[in-house]
């Protein structure tokens, strides 16, 4: 009798321990489960913190700097990076663009450069019309793509796009060239004085122009 008590005793005790070890297991992923999320969620806030943000004053006429978290209260924001082409379709000029040209266009007035819009965001018809006059002047959908991209490489139709002066005032649209990385906007192509994109966060070094539009494209 005392021999099955003690061996019931044991299994009994080895039980507990199962139980405890598993426990004890539950507790250390959940206690480290938390943590992990509450570290993430840490690291989160303090980037939002840290990332700048130029705000434009229209009134004023000027930038001023801000963060993420901050954003610009009733100022206009330039966004805080690269501008990339959205995922869902668009119906006018991307309002981060739109603002950085806003910037740049009144400190370029005050300096007695006029800066305009010929064309910013474009249908998909008004760029398939100007792709096939393109390969009509040019010869072929290649040599009309280093000029005019079909409308499913543009990005004109993302909103992201700004043809600025043309086809007239090379020397004001110089002063853009020259000074639009301030506000975010960059001149890309080569054979295109004309043409700008917010390609970096305002105040970055714009990248080097490339050939053309066809060389942009996969």
């Amino acid at each position: 009798m005392k021999f099955k008590d003690s061996v019931k005793t044991k299994e009994l005790r080895n039980q507990s321990l199962i139980l405890l070890g598993l426990l004890l297991s539950i507790f250390l992923i959940t206690t480290y489960s938390i943590d992990s999320e509450s570290q993430d969620d840490l690291i989160q806030r303090e980037a939002e913190v840290a990332i700048p943000l130029w705000c434009f004053d229209s009134e004023a006429g000027s930038l001023w700097r801000s963060v993420v978290k901050e954003g610009c209260g009733s100022d206009k924001s330039l966004g805080a990076g690269k501008i990339s082409a959205p995922k869902t379709e668009v119906l006018d000029l991307n309002i981060h663009v739109k603002n950085r040209f806003l910037a740049a266009q009144t400190k370029a007035r005050k300096e007695g450069i006029n800066l305009v819009i010929t064309s910013g965001f474009r249908t998909a018809e008004r760029q398939q019309y100007l792709f096939n006059r393109a390969i009509q002047k040019y010869g072929s959908a290649k040599e009309a793509s280093k000029w005019v991209l079909p409308p499913d490489k543009s990005h004109h139709l993302d909103g992201i796009a700004l043809d600025i002066n043309y086809p007239g005032d090379l020397e004001d649209t110089k002063w853009l060239e020259l000074n639009g990385y301030k506000y975010g906007l960059c001149r890309v192509y080569k054979n295109e004085w004309w043409h700008f994109e917010p390609v970096i966060a305002p105040g970055e070094e714009c990248p080097a122009l490339v050939a053309n539009a066809l060389t942009k494209v996969d």
